[in-house]
């Protein structure tokens, strides 16, 4: 058995980034980026009208007002999409739509409610500033900018902002591929009736759905049966996966053939218990370059261990810095008692809306209510050696989201 920290320190030395790939604009939305991206123009190219209206030199209209406006003659119209080639000389306004270059030698928009139209003329009732209702050019993004950062996760936003800079593909990190195997005679597929003694598989669709949260290209591979043929025909189909992640199966039982198979399968042990609560039979090993975890089969246990081990290897391989987890501080809401001996993480929900942030441990931390991490927002870390932890403490938490 093994302590926590060395236990990820061992998860992080064989957890090695994954090489980039081009993937298509359309296509980048939670992916890595590979390398850093970098402005090669300014965003937008041009100074442009933001409202519709007519551009003008500023110093025609100084002294407009709604009692005695400025007359201009209009000399034509820009919609967006079009470029004027003449300039605007003094006493002229050339009426604009929203997002049309600003021509040359115009220096402000006058908003069109602000103007009254007079035949081939216009009257401008209210002064404006120079570069008032005009988007600079580069005002967005300067030439030579440093616009996104390698390793840094595309959301929206950032897939906006490459498609502004003209970029059809981007540079992302592969995706490790991540191969789910449910064990147990004991478990049925959801859709299916469980029948007597039989429960329904959970684990294998919710580490699947954990996996492909964090950036994982993740397959399930059903369910293997306690019988090694059983095992040995899913631990080749997952073959070519970077990371292999098994539930249940991990223990001493007699009925707990993982362990075994995985040997058998030519995986190199690493740890195979940590001492941590829940998930003190989590197992990490390694065949050549793939990653393989054996879970707890209790459904808490499973997605505990899934975010303390697992998701630390996909973000080190899809080159994502920092930790996976947030880490933070809460006040406790109520007392804990506990069996020392062993690090614990307990389901925890944040509470209160004041400056200090709570947290409440869930009532039921059994290892099997499933519920407790679908209401729980974090992870409350209690010390090995603590035995009780009275009423506003101030705790540790990670942050599951």
């Amino acid at each position: 058995m093994i302590e926590y920290h060395e236990a990820r320190r061992a998860v992080a030395a064989r957890a090695k980034p994954l090489p980039a790939e081009s993937v298509a604009l359309a296509a980048a939305l939670g992916r890595s980026l590979a390398r850093d991206v970098v402005a090669r123009r300014p965003v937008p190219p041009f100074a442009k009208a933001t409202m519709d209206g007519y551009a003008l030199r500023a110093a025609d209209v100084r002294l407009a007002g709604p009692h005695r406006p400025a007359e201009l003659e209009v000399i034509g119209d820009l919609p967006a999409g079009r470029v004027r080639r003449g300039a605007v000389g003094p006493g002229q306004a050339l009426r604009i739509m929203t997002g049309a270059p600003l021509p040359a030698r115009a220096d402000a928009v006058v908003m069109v409610e602000d103007t009254e139209p007079a035949g081939d003329r216009v009257r401008i009732r209210r002064a404006v500033r120079r570069g008032e209702n005009v988007g600079a050019a580069g005002e967005d993004l300067a030439r030579g900018e440093r616009v996104l950062q390698r390793g840094s996760l595309l959301g929206p936003a950032a897939v906006g902002i490459l498609a502004s800079l003209g970029l059809a593909s981007v540079r992302a990190v592969r995706r490790p591929r991540l191969a789910i195997i449910a064990t147990g005679d004991e478990i049925v597929e959801p859709g299916t009736e469980p029948g007597p003694g039989r429960i329904w598989n959970s684990n294998g669709h919710a580490l699947t759905a954990l996996a492909r949260q964090a950036g994982a290209e993740a397959f399930y591979l059903g369910i293997a049966r306690d019988r090694a043929a059983s095992l040995r025909r899913r631990l080749q189909a997952a073959r070519s996966a970077d990371i292999l992640v098994l539930s249940g199966g991990v223990s001493v039982g007699d009925y707990d053939l993982v362990k075994e198979g995985l040997r058998s399968f030519g995986v190199r042990t690493v740890f195979s218990e940590v001492r941590i609560k829940p998930g003190k039979p989590a197992f990490f090993g390694v065949r050549g370059r793939q990653l393989v975890f054996g879970l707890p089969g209790n459904p808490t246990s499973a997605l505990v261990t899934f975010h303390l081990f697992v998701r630390p290897a996909i973000e080190a391989m899809l080159r994502r810095p920092g930790p996976d987890l947030r880490v933070g501080r809460a006040i406790l809401g109520s007392a804990l008692t506990l069996k020392p001996g062993r690090l614990h993480f307990l389901r925890g929900i944040l509470a209160g809306t004041g400056p200090a942030l709570r947290v409440e441990p869930f009532p039921d931390q059994q290892s099997g209510v499933l519920k407790s991490m679908l209401r729980s927002q974090v992870l409350i870390v209690v010390p090995a050696a603590a035995a009780r932890v009275p009423k506003g403490r101030v705790v540790d938490i990670l942050r599951l989201d």
